[in-house]
């Protein structure tokens, strides 16, 4: 018996916004889509209670368990909420109908927080600490980006995605590394009008760090289906193009997402599930590289036991 994911739930807002909304700064929709891949992203209205979001998507997938009771966990990660005490997570628990024992926690680790939330989530299982473990990555990123940075302010979009772990007698053993080095901080950071990024210098510490920790968990379990933090169209490219064959079917949700930072591993895996495009039960590597420099990957077996749509939503189609 091992950890691995037992079901998932995506949710991106219905606040479209198109390449186009960018002409302000002098950005084209043909310049965006050749530099990123990106065609399309979500935002969230001002208004919108990010507990509210984050706790329906959670509540979805409570509900559809055979047990609430056995989730002793929930992992909140997120890079752009703006809730410092009290946080997230607790919130998001109680209104999500979790019991009140659950462990609740807020984590921050930018664009790989669903990696290491995810990491963590295992150990927790695998200890016999909990016997099932919610990660919940809720983000806002539109509220955080500097709009008027042309190398940034069309990359992000917002969305909460779900996972949920636990045992399975079929499964084989997880495998995770995750690590930071923060020499290499200043290349992501909060400037004073928000989030900006060295775009040149990412892209290359990027595609090196997540093709080496890629192998590292690959190396005993060959996963079916890679995952990759969605972060840019030609970074997802390059990663694809080193490994090695016979390569596993590898993600790329960009071009109606944008990058949604630690959300957009489970928002990527949701799109793929409800489409069809990947198998309900198999080998998942997930790897993620972001600010910190924060960088991780977790092999795991999954296995959805239903066919219901996990999200996010329909009009997410695949690479353009």
């Amino acid at each position: 018996m091992a950890a691995g994911l037992t079901d998932i739930e995506a949710w991106v807002p219905p606040n479209r916004i198109s390449n186009e909304h960018f002409s302000g700064i002098s950005l084209t929709d043909a310049w965006i889509t050749r530099r990123t891949g990106i065609h399309s992203r979500a935002w969230f209205a001002d208004e919108a209670d990010l507990t509210a979001a984050a706790a329906d998507v959670v509540r979805t997938v409570v509900d559809r368990g055979p047990d609430p009771e056995r989730i002793g966990a929930l992992l909140l990660v997120s890079t752009s909420n703006d809730a410092r005490v009290p946080g997230l997570a607790q919130a998001v628990a109680t209104r999500a109908g979790l019991r009140p024992s659950v462990l609740s926690v807020d984590l921050n680790a930018a664009c790989c927080g669903t990696v290491y939330a995810l990491t963590m989530a295992l150990g927790l299982v695998t200890a016999g600490t909990v016997a099932e473990a919610l990660v919940c990555s809720v983000e806002a990123m539109s509220r955080i980006t500097d709009k008027s940075d042309r190398q940034t302010a069309f990359l992000f979009g917002d969305g909460v995605g779900v996972l949920r772990v636990a045992d399975r007698e079929q499964f084989a053993p997880p495998r995770s590394v995750a690590g930071c080095d923060a020499a290499f901080a200043d290349l992501m950071t909060m400037g004073p009008n928000g989030v900006q990024i060295r775009g040149i210098e990412v892209y290359e510490r990027a595609v090196a760090r997540m093709v080496r920790v890629l192998a590292d968990v690959s190396a005993d379990y060959k996963p079916d289906v890679v995952v990759a933090h969605q972060a840019n169209g030609r970074i997802l490219q390059e990663v694809r193009r080193r490994l090695p064959d016979p390569a596993p079917v590898f993600v790329n949700r960009i071009a109606e997402l944008g990058n949604t930072s630690s959300a957009s591993i489970p928002l990527a895996l949701a799109a793929e599930l409800t489409d069809g495009a990947v198998a309900r039960r198999a080998r998942l590597a997930a790897v993620a590289y972001g600010a910190g420099e924060a960088y991780g990957a977790v092999s795991i077996d999954y296995d959805i036991d239903h066919e219901l749509p996990v999200g996010p939503q329909p009009f997410v189609k695949g690479e353009a």
